[in-house]
């Protein structure tokens, strides 16, 4: 192998080999001119993952500006060359690695170069885009917005007021709608507590509405739930000093077996929770084991929250 002169090197070296064709490398190239000088010197892209195009930026608010102007951005890219695929951008606060060396403009309080704003490059021909000059402007502008949704919102949350997304039912938000969920099920819970041997039909009379889903479900959780109970007192080789163990297993016992108290009987107990824990929690000698030292997990709660 014969080594080249090189000048001769340098003169057959021309760009777009290799480099080039790396997505990112021809975004990063092409970055200035898709959102201008000015925003390239706050923002930088650093990764592509799959159609995801990660921007560093120097603070939160030129990446909420970025964001709001992604759709321009996300145009201009996929219009670069084709296959460049890009469908979003995320953001996150860093160093920009080569913004400094392309910016020598002085910069505002709010982190604007003082000769442009955020995405002149982008939003060619649209009112340019400041940051906010204090934190009082910028809650004006985040109340303003805030309005903008709740006029374009169908209706509004009969809980909470909050602005509704289209086919919300029954007019109530889903945060709402999941905390009514969950306070229904925590109800059902204690009324299957109180009486682990009732059956749906036994509850409905009290809950005229409760479906038999409802019902399986709460049961289904409080068998697990008192069931990690009995495995901790089993694990430790003792109980704790109130004794609560010995109610939980009579409850699971009778949750699990659907059956009355008065026809519990000690095989249905040692078949459900085993011999071990028959033993640990009813000593046939009458002896008690020692109770557990220290602060007891779940100590004065409710076994069903």
């Amino acid at each position: 192998m014969s080594l080249r002169p090189l000048r001769v090197a340098v003169d057959g070296w021309a760009p777009g080999r290799g480099v080039a064709a790396d997505p990112l490398h021809r975004i990063a190239a092409a970055w200035p001119g898709l959102v201008g000088d000015a925003v390239a010197a706050h923002a930088e892209p650093v990764q592509l993952n799959g159609n995801t195009l990660l921007v560093v930026t120097r603070s939160s608010a030129w990446s909420q500006q970025l964001q709001m102007l992604s759709p321009a951005i996300l145009t201009a890219i996929r219009n670069l060359a084709p296959g460049l695929d890009v469908q979003r951008m995320t953001f996150r606060l860093g160093t920009l690695q080569r913004a400094d060396r392309r910016s020598g403009g002085r910069r505002n309080r709010g982190g604007a170069p003082s000769g442009g704003s955020p995405g002149a490059g982008a939003r060619a021909g649209a009112a340019p885009f400041e940051p906010a000059a204090d934190a009082a402007e910028a809650l004006a502008r985040l109340r303003r917005r805030v309005q903008a949704v709740r006029g374009a919102a169908p209706g509004a949350c009969a809980a909470c007021g909050a602005p509704l997304e289209g086919g919300a039912p029954e007019g109530i938000c889903a945060p709402c709608a999941g905390q009514t969920e969950r306070e229904r099920l925590l109800a059902i819970q204690r009324l299957v507590y109180a009486a682990p041997w009732l059956t749906h039909a036994d509850l409905r009379a009290d809950v005229p509405d409760l479906a038999a889903a409802e019902f399986e479900r709460a049961r289904r959780l409080l068998l697990q739930r008192w069931w990690l109970v009995l495995e901790r007192a089993k694990r430790a080789g003792t109980l704790s000093s109130s004794g609560m163990e010995r109610h939980v297993a009579s409850s699971y016992v009778l949750l699990q077996s659907r059956l009355t108290p008065d026809r519990i009987t000690p095989a249905v107990v040692a078949n459900l929770l085993g011999d071990e824990l028959v033993r640990l929690l009813w000593p046939p000698d009458g002896a008690q084991p020692a109770p557990r030292k220290g602060p007891e997990p779940g100590r004065n709660r409710s076994f069903v929250e």
